[in-house]
């Protein structure tokens, strides 16, 4: 629907004879500030500056026109414009002067009944399990490397020359390789070729163009500390205890994930209940802070549709929540920033707000708990229905 698109277009008629009143506003506003031969700065009569600026005259009226023709529309329709209106096209005749005008505004839409909406929440229980992967995966981070004579196996750690030979027969320039031989990541010809090798051997791969040469240069053995080195480099005292604070630590990951992904769906099943066009220039901006923020965490052939898809998806739910507050007439009290932070696991939130609002970071405070009493107020009125997964 028409309402539901954040770019207008509008065509504006301007009558050269209602043009006439702005031309003498901007004759007589030019007059103070030009200087005319035989006058004192400021005093050349308007009739003169009429027609020594003609030109200047016409543009600054016709200016002012189609700006008080375009804010006029704008408070009749209830727009909520985000870009300055440009004029991408213009035409005139013996009787009037035609613009075409675009600019962006907050679509116009509305929130849907949000007793009807039903979505999902995850629910899990952390195991055994899931805390001896994380173990694991620490271990694996303060993993160290030992150099051996022996065969290469599971899980080796194997320094090459690798050298790749054309058809031609023309080699490549030698480079270094790091082959993590793992039988779940690594090619399986290479794996196989690999396993049983020793430091010195020379293993040759025959692929579709040519044939890939690796030089054995040193196989590690990876050496992994036990449970109760790994508690003490994360500073537990023993390694029941370390165990412990794992499993804390992973309900609360899981928790906030699921928290996330809950508030995300129920912004996907509003928007498909009343979908919008955001607007582009509101997209670009969150397209250019996200795709900073996932520089380096995300493969680089899929950066830019990433940060898109982002972009898209934060640009709706701004809008959404902001359509919701405004509607529902949601006010965010110190009383709530005092209740958030305490969640937040703030031990004075008290303390905390006088601090703020001395060093003026109220606003700011209020802007951040508006959006999660916005998502709070979601939650509490949708029906969530949970879903236990492993």
């Amino acid at each position: 629907m028409e309402e539901r698109k954040s770019v207008k277009e509008v065509k504006i008629t301007i009558n050269r004879e209602d043009l006439e009143k702005y031309e003498d506003e901007a004759a007589r506003k030019l007059a103070k500030r030009v200087r005319v031969q035989g006058f004192r700065p400021g005093k050349a009569p308007v009739d003169i500056v009429k027609r020594l600026y003609r030109d200047r005259i016409v543009e600054e009226a016709l200016e002012e026109a189609l700006n008080k023709e375009v804010n006029k529309l704008i408070e009749e329709n209830h727009w909520k414009i985000i870009t300055r209106p440009r004029i991408k096209a213009q035409d005139q005749s013996d009787s009037t002067y035609e613009f075409t005008v675009e600019f962006e505004i907050i679509p116009e839409f509305s929130i849907p009944d949000l007793f009807s909406i039903t979505v999902k929440k995850r629910i899990k229980r952390v195991t055994d399990s899931d805390v001896e992967e994380r173990i694991n995966a620490y271990k694996e981070e303060n993993v160290q490397l030992k150099a051996v004579e022996r065969e290469i196996k599971e899980g080796d750690v194997v320094l090459a020359q690798y050298i790749f030979r054309d058809k031609e027969g023309k080699e490549s320039k030698p480079k270094r390789a790091r082959i993590i031989v793992k039988s779940d990541e690594l090619d399986e010809d290479l794996y196989n070729a690999l396993i049983g090798k020793k430091a010195g051997d020379v293993v040759e791969l025959e692929v579709e163009d040519g044939t890939e040469i690796y030089k054995i240069q040193n196989v590690y053995e990876k050496i992994y500390p036990d449970d109760q080195e790994i508690a003490e480099l994360l500073g537990f005292t023993s390694v029941d205890e370390m165990r412990e604070k794992i499993k804390e630590q992973l309900v609360e990951e899981f928790n906030e994930q699921a928290e996330a992904e809950l508030e995300n769906n129920i912004i996907n099943e509003i928007y498909k209940l009343s979908p919008f066009d955001p607007p582009p220039t509101l997209v670009a901006q969150i397209y250019s802070d996200i795709r900073k923020q996932l520089v380096g965490k995300v493969p680089p052939e899929e950066l830019e549709q990433t940060a898109q898809q982002l972009a898209v998806f934060r640009a709706i739910t701004e809008i959404i929540l902001l359509k919701l507050i405004e509607e529902r007439n949601i006010e965010v009290t110190e009383e709530d920033i005092i209740n958030y932070l305490r969640e937040d696991g703030e031990k004075n939130p008290e303390e905390f707000l006088k601090k703020a609002k001395r060093r003026g970071k109220l606003e700011e405070l209020q802007s951040r708990y508006l959006i999660r009493k916005a998502f709070d107020y979601l939650k509490n009125t949708v029906k969530i229905e949970p879903e236990f997964v492993e």
